[in-house]
Parts: structure tokens; C-alpha cells; sequence
């Protein structure tokens, strides 16, 4: 049955896909959502199919069978490495948006062909669009001048001078991905497959540069806790001393001052509980050297190459993705990843609100059914370039140590 398992959950989404996309009675940008939830929800199902387990399982009777237990919510996220990749979540991101946009689009400019009322007025298509926002009464200027934003915005063509477009034959299915919006997407894929490359290289470099970064970690730690064991035999000596005159003082003559004796007793005590301090101090430092030597022995032994890895995708943890990738950077955050995550953020979320606004503008159900064709929203060409320079810092930093 779990052979299975990924191939049902694919049907149903795109069952449940069809039913969103075509439900036309519900707001354009509810059945946007639907969607991208459907997409979001067979990429958990399927992460959690590919990280999960099978486990044996002791039942009452003494049997024992083998149940399977399902992995990660974010597994489709979680690279060979089991750690979270941050340009798998970039191509996630811009594949989830667009592509659900797409599909709803197309899934609702569907709609009248199915009904069979897919007819045409013969009528200019601005002015048919700005009879559609007078509500069917005739259209004032103003109206006008909205309805051929409005098809210079879907087409991504102006109308001509004199405001009016000819009825063109009507495709559904001609939804235009802008070429920017390509380039960014396939600028995510090179990325993904870059960082694929340059983690190959640093696998197979057994004795590469952040081994010897790490062993001189090693020597390092080794020194200063030897170092702190000579300065804990120096305090020993010290503290043996003081004791020894704290005893000295006790076995002074009955006539010597007691004042006296007392304040030397007391400074001796004081001298007695420094030196106490700095030895538990030094034993502390040794304490967190030693540690500090067996974590980085056992991020030796772990390694794959130069490459730093988990022992399972349970570890896998979201600041992987802007931590370093060798044994020598991946306790620190790597600005490169942080810069790369903050600008893909901001821009799939801008790109997406460009999308929503389309979907929601007035009488928006009944435009895009009328338009011959359209095209997704794009952006400009110094946002690709920005882009495409984010992640050539991001693969330029990922090469280096």
C-alpha cells in the first residue's frame, strides 16, 4: 500500500485542484488560496512520506509487524545532508506562486468554455470591459480610462491611441509567464543545482580546507588546556603555601597579639579563597576546552568531506539554511544566505500581493473571462539583476570555507 501512497495523494490533489479552480460561484482570490493550499498540503504529505520510517511494532499477542511512521511536515525541504536548504525553499516558493496562479486562471477562464456561453459582442474590448464596470449601463470617461488599464495591466499590451482594442479570438489557456518572472525562477533552479555542484566538490575533499581549519581548532583547544593544567598546579602550590602559614599562625606563642594574629589569619583566608575561586575557574575553562575538543572530534567523525551533516532528517533544523555548510562555518551565520533569504522573501510576497490585486480588482471574474488573452504580472528587469547577483554572492560564498 505505501508503494502507492505518493501516487494517491498526487491524484487527489489535482482532483481537488480541479474542483477549487472551477468553482466559480467563490471569490477568484478564496479559490487562488484553495489552491495554493492544495500544493502546499501534497508537498507536506509528500515530505512526510519521504522522511518518515518503518519501525517494528510488538503487539499484545507477541507478534510483531512493521508500521510505518510518517517524517517531517518540511521534508521536502531537508536536503541529502538532512538539513533544511535554503534553495530548495526558494524554488518551493516561486513554484507554489506562480504555478497556482496559473492554474486558477486558466481553470476559471475555463469556465464559460464548458458552459458553451462563450460569446463575443463584436464590441471594442475596452469598451465591452468598462460596460462590465458600469454595471451595464453606458460608461462615463472615467470608466473608460479604467477599462484600458485595465487591459494594458491583464495583456500586457496598451490599447491603441483612440482607446479601443479589436475582439480577438478567445483562448483560455493563453496565460503568459512573463520573461522575468521565468529568469527568476530559473535563477532559483541554477542556484539549487550550483550549491548541488559545489556541496559535490566539497564532499569528496576529504583533506580539504575546513578539515585543517577545524584540526587547528583542535591543536588549539589541546594548548590551552594545557595551559590551564599549568596554572593549576601554580595555584595548587600557592594554596599549599597559604595553608601552611594559616598553620604557622595558629602555632604562634600564647603572648603574641591576638589582634594581630586574627587579622593575618584573616588576610590568609582571604588569599585562601581567591586562589579557591581561580582553580574552580580554570577547571571551568578546561572543563568547556575539553568539551570543545570532543564536539569538534565528533563534527570530524560525522563530516562528509568538508561538508557538515545530521545524523537523520529528525535534526534537520530551519537555521540550516542560513548557517555555513562545512565543518568549519556551520555553527555561524553565513550573510551571504541571510542577505539571499531576506530579499527572496520580500520579493515572492510583493510578487504575490501583484497577483492578489489582479484577482480582486472590481468585477474581476467577469474581466478575465473576457479578455483574450493575459499575462501574469511582472517585474523589472533591475529586480532579476538584483536577484541573480543575491544569489551569486550566495553560490560565491557557499564555494569558500
Amino acid at each position: 500500500m505505501r508503494r502507492q501512497t505518493s501516487a494517491i495523494y498526487i491524484i487527489l490533489a489535482v482532483v481537488l485542484i480541479l474542483v477549487f479552480g472551477l468553482l466559480g460561484r467563490a471569490a477568484l482570490p478564496l479559490r487562488w488560496l484553495l489552491v495554493m493550499g492544495v500544493l502546499v498540503g501534497l508537498l507536506v504529505a509528500l515530505g512526510r512520506e519521504v522522511t518518515g520510517s518503518e519501525n517494528e511494532v510488538r503487539l499484545r499477542s507477541g507478534r510483531t509487524e512493521t508500521r510505518f511512521s510518517p517524517g517531517r511536515i518540511d521534508g521536502v525541504l531537508i536536503d541529502p545532508r538532512h538539513k533544511i536548504s535554503l534553495s530548495r525553499l526558494q524554488l518551493i516558493l516561486w513554484t507554489v506562486i506562480v504555478l497556482s496562479a496559473w492554474a486558477t486562471l486558466a481553470l476559471h477562464r475555463t469556465i464559460p468554455v464548458l458552459q458553451g456561453r462563450l460569446t463575443t459582442t463584436g464590441a471594442p474590448l475596452v469598451e465591452s470591459i468598462a460596460g462590465i464596470l458600469a454595471g451595464g449601463q453606458e460608461a462615463d470617461e472615467e470608466q473608460a480610462v479604467r477599462a484600458a488599464a485595465i487591459v494594458e495591466q491583464l495583456t500586457g499590451v496598451a490599447p491603441d491611441a483612440a482607446g479601443q482594442t479589436e475582439p480577438a479570438a478567445y483562448d483560455a489557456l493563453d496565460i503568459e509567464i512573463p520573461q522575468e518572472v521565468l529568469l527568476a525562477l530559473g535563477i532559483s533552479l541554477a542556484s539549487l543545482a550550483g550549491s548541488g555542484v559545489i556541496k559535490a566538490n566539497q564532499a569528496t575533499n576529504e583533506d580539504g580546507r575546513a578539515q585543517e581549519i577545524v584540526a587547528a581548532r583542535q591543536e588549539r583547544a589541546a594548548r590551552e588546556v594545557a595551559a590551564i593544567g599549568s596554572e593549576l598546579e601554580v595555584l595548587q602550590v600557592q594554596q599549599t603555601g597559604v595553608l601552611e602559614t594559616m598553620s604557622d599562625i595558629g602555632l604562634e606563642t600564647m603572648d603574641a597579639d591576638p589582634q594581630a594574629m586574627q587579622r593575618e589569619l584573616d588576610a590568609a583566608q582571604v588569599r585562601y579563597d581567591r586562589l579557591a575561586a581561580e582553580m574552580e575557574a580554570a577547571k571551568l575553562a578546561a572543563t568547556r576546552a575539553n568539551e570543545r575538543i570532543a564536539r569538534l572530534e565528533e563534527t570530524r567523525a560525522e563530516a562528509v568531506g568538508d561538508l557538515h551533516t545530521r545524523a537523520s532528517s529528525a535534526e534537520a533544523r530551519w537555521s540550516d539554511m542560513l548557517r555555513g555548510d562545512t565543518i568549519a562555518n556551520f555553527e555561524f551565520i553565513d550573510l551571504g544566505k541571510l542577505q539571499m533569504f531576506i530579499f527572496t522573501i520580500i520579493l515572492v510576497f510583493a510578487y504575490a500581493s501583484l497577483i492578489w490585486s489582479i484577482m480582486s480588482m472590481p468585477m474581476a471574474s467577469q474581466v478575465l473571462q473576457l479578455v483574450p488573452s493575459l499575462s501574469l504580472p511582472g517585474f523589472s528587469d533591475s529586480l532579476v539583476v538584483t536577484m541573480a547577483l543575491s544569489h551569486g554572492g550566495y553560490l560565491a560564498t557557499k564555494a569558500t570555507v
